[in-house]
């Protein structure tokens, strides 16, 4: 049986308390089983493992790490995912951190004033290790998250997230210096994902993207894909991510992807990742 996070010299306690005091991050829980396919990453993605046993994989390449390590995604694809609890009533968790395009960049032009001979295989996305190099880091960035008597500083969020990308970096994982610019597919769902409620349009859609109907249908068409397919991805999405992190009944769910029924989400959502979302809901 894994040990407890108390037990866990990888998860120190601060770590497990400032999570409790971190606002709205996301922090995955399962109490039992399952893999999800087609999981779609618009942005640089961190996930540190509190408990249980993660796996990750994207065509041949697969990961497989315990609690006190993580996984680092290093630019947009689309991954498998299974997550498995330590044991018979404990619960699998996660922290998963997300890096804004504007923190990957600002990292960029940091690292580029310090060039090193080692360059990563650009063709490279998951890379996975110890999480104790990068716990100073992570401690900065609960810090500026958990602040008692004011609202979180965006500035200082920001300057935060660099912090663990560069202490990412120093220690090899610098595969994100190589990930391409965002697709357009990309930002349209960076941009839904803000709203996922909201009834989406193609004009509303080119008026924020500043492109026009024909440009927007074309580049998304060579990505093989449709406004209408990556609205519906979107929303899919976000369910799972209030599915793994939130105790919200199902129907509650569904609304706020915006589906008027239970059944057509979980329709939806089990053609798509593989698992009912019944198997996800938190007890």
């Amino acid at each position: 049986m894994a040990p407890s996070p108390d037990e866990d010299p990888g998860i120190p306690p601060w770590l497990e308390h400032g999570l409790a005091h971190a606002g709205a991050q996301v922090c995955v829980l399962a109490q039992q089983a399952y893999r999800l396919r087609a999981v779609r990453i618009n942005e640089p993605l961190l996930v540190v493992v509190l408990a249980g046993v993660k796996r990750v994989g994207l065509g041949a390449h697969a990961v497989e790490l315990g609690s006190g390590q993580f996984v680092m995604v290093h630019q947009g694809a689309s991954v498998h995912m299974e997550n498995l609890p330590p044991g018979p009533g404990q619960p699998y968790r996660a922290w998963a951190i997300s890096f804004p395009w504007r923190v990957v960049d600002l990292a960029r032009r940091l690292l580029s004033a310090h060039p090193v001979s080692a360059v990563p295989d650009p063709t490279e996305v998951l890379s996975c290790g110890a999480l104790e190099p990068v716990l100073p880091a992570l401690q900065l960035l609960l810090s500026a998250l958990s602040q008692a008597d004011a609202p979180p500083d965006p500035v200082r969020i920001d300057h935060a997230l660099v912090g663990v990308l560069l202490a990412l970096a120093q220690r090899g994982h610098r595969l994100f210096l190589h990930a391409g610019d965002p697709s357009l597919a990309a930002r349209v769902r960076l941009l839904v994902a803000a709203a996922p409620q909201r009834d989406w349009s193609s004009v509303h859609v080119e008026a924020t993207l500043h492109v026009s109907g024909a440009t927007l249908r074309r580049h998304l068409a060579a990505e093989n894909t449709s406004l209408r397919a990556v609205l519906r991805e979107t929303r899919l999405h976000h369910g799972l991510a209030l599915l793994q992190s939130s105790r919200k009944p199902l129907k509650a769910i569904a609304s706020a992807c915006g589906y008027r029924s239970v059944p057509s989400f979980s329709r939806n959502f089990t053609a798509h990742f593989g698992v009912e979302p019944l198997t996800l809901a938190q007890a």
